[in-house]
């Protein structure tokens, strides 16, 4: 069962990077994720290349580079709903912003985290 089109993962540039750019582990933490939160995720971003990670104000070191999720949550009822499931499903590096949520398991960073915007 999906809940995501494959183009949601896609670098918004055009590049190429996409879905078979992620781990199959990130992949499926995001789908179980989705199942047990049973609300709609909404990806505002995905997969990005270096240029534009670097156009849209991203950090030199971004786990968006290797794959990461941030997640649409508008209000702090859905914020909760989601980092619940990531945290249930796997996820050890959350970002919280006031419209999304980061999710991603980039081994290269330290993990055990939850951080703000």
């Amino acid at each position: 069962m999906s809940y995501f089109k494959d183009d949601e993962f896609d670098c918004p540039c055009g590049c190429g990077l996409g879905l078979k750019d992620f781990r199959s582990l990130s992949i499926g933490r995001l789908k179980q994720a989705r199942e047990i939160a049973n609300v709609p995720f909404i990806l505002n971003s995905a997969m990005r290349c270096r240029s534009h990670n670097n156009a849209v104000g991203g950090s030199e070191n971004s786990a968006h580079l290797r794959g990461a999720f941030d997640i649409k949550a508008d209000n702090s009822k859905v914020r909760f709903t989601i980092v619940k499931a990531l945290i249930t499903a796997g996820f050890k590096r959350i970002g919280i912003g006031k419209t999304f949520i980061h999710a991603d398991d980039d081994y290269t960073l330290p993990d055990d985290v939850i951080w703000l915007y």
